[in-house]
């Protein structure tokens, strides 16, 4: 996996004022509806609909210097959601209350040839933290990155304190974990047109030494035909008991012609009885991870095998421009119970840069009936569920 830490090479300026007045303003509109049906005796389902999105505004730069911040919210439309008495409002879109308003980014960043450092609020991806845009607004980490370019390999240094977003569970600021005094990273990534490579290690301040790996290699056949294939290493070890560590091995292939896009991938993981799998800040590395399931979510105290099958097709092909339709087939089996299986089905038109639509319908079958997890009871539960969720976006 390469990096991503997109730092603005806009304009540059002369004088302070030319550092504002030559910014450059950005920004997503995004409307969404959630609707989920878990199957559990006595809970209904629910819905919602919001409207949201980012705003940014990155200065130009001056001596190398830039800065830039930006403010993301989501607000729930009322006469389009479920109502909150009967159980029937979801807050996935937005939270309990039905709105967040977060300054999510807010950054300064220095450019020197070919190094680049960023300071403070700013969307990032790397294997165990990224940004993850599943819901109205992606993750965002508060921190320091820094990344050096050399030919075609790069080099990062990163330390990250606190986060924001819907995998963290809160839209203001957290700890990354209770009682850390933050997460250090230090990598190594190469990338050519064939080959990416990437070497990362992760040290969680009392939680855990992570080491992360993988090679991907893409060849193209006839100009029509391409076959990408990729393997994944990651060693966990744990700090101070906490219960963190395990093995993780994967591997995939994806084959596409003329539209269709066929794809298989696999995950083993080995977790001793009394551990469990960390699955990231963030979607996590898992070549089969899943709208939802995800190597994190079932390998709890118990060795464990995944399976992921996709067919796709890109309409394009047919002359339907930007338009695409996706199934995903996830299998997730543990030594001790076959956990769950999941079926995604994904929608995706996208007929210009300025805006898109995207429709994601998920069902969730618990094997095992106990993947759900009530924090404050302590009890588990069946999580199998069908939802769907609808994102229209337009950015400027």
């Amino acid at each position: 996996m390469i990096m991503s830490v997109n730092i603005y090479a806009g304009d540059h300026a002369d004088t302070l004022e030319d550092m504002f007045t030559k910014g450059k303003v950005s920004g997503q509109i995004r409307t969404g509806y959630f609707y989920g049906d878990p199957k559990i005796s006595g809970i209904p389902n629910s819905y919602a609909t919001a409207i949201g999105g980012q705003l940014k505004f990155e200065t130009a730069k001056l001596y190398g210097f830039d800065a830039g911040a930006a403010f993301y919210t989501s607000h729930a439309i009322t006469p389009f959601s479920g109502d909150t008495a009967k159980g029937r409002f979801s807050d996935e879109l937005t939270t309990d209350d039905k709105y967040y308003d977060v300054l999510a980014e807010a950054y300064l960043d220095y450019t020197y040839q070919d190094f680049k450092i960023r300071i403070g609020r700013q969307r990032i991806d790397t294997p165990y933290a990224d940004s993850d845009d599943i819901r109205m607004t992606p993750n965002t980490f508060e921190g320091v990155m820094a990344t050096y370019a050399y030919g075609n390999f790069s080099f990062i240094g990163a330390y990250l304190a606190k986060w924001q977003g819907p995998d963290a569970g809160e839209y203001t600021f957290e700890d990354l974990m209770e009682e850390s005094d933050g997460t250090a990273i230090a990598a190594a990534t190469f990338g050519n047109d064939t080959l990416e490579a990437g070497l990362w290690y992760y040290h969680i301040d009392r939680y855990a030494d992570i080491f992360y790996t993988d090679i991907s290699s893409t060849y193209t056949f006839n100009g029509q035909t391409s076959l990408k294939g990729a393997i994944q290493l990651a060693k966990q070890n744990e700090i101070n008991n906490s219960g963190i560590d395990g093995l993780l091995f994967g591997a995939m292939a994806e084959l596409d012609y003329a539209g269709i896009t066929l794809g298989i991938a696999y995950d083993q993981l080995s977790i001793d009885s009394d551990k469990a799998y960390f699955g990231g800040f963030g979607g996590g590395v898992g070549f089969v991870n899943m709208f939802e399931m995800t190597a994190g979510v079932f390998t709890v105290h118990q060795d464990a095998k995944a399976w992921k099958f996709t067919l796709g097709y890109d309409f394009s092909e047919a002359g339907m421009q930007g338009l695409s339709l996706e199934y995903d087939y996830g299998d997730f089996k543990g030594d001790v119970a076959h956990e769950a299986e999941e079926h995604n089905l994904i929608l995706a038109y996208a007929p210009s840069d300025s805006w898109d639509l995207e429709v994601v319908y998920d069902r969730i079958r618990d094997v095992h009936k106990d993947i759900g997890e009530d924090e404050v009871a302590h009890l588990h539960y069946d999580a199998s569920i069908e939802r769907v969720l609808v994102r229209a976006n337009y950015n400027f």
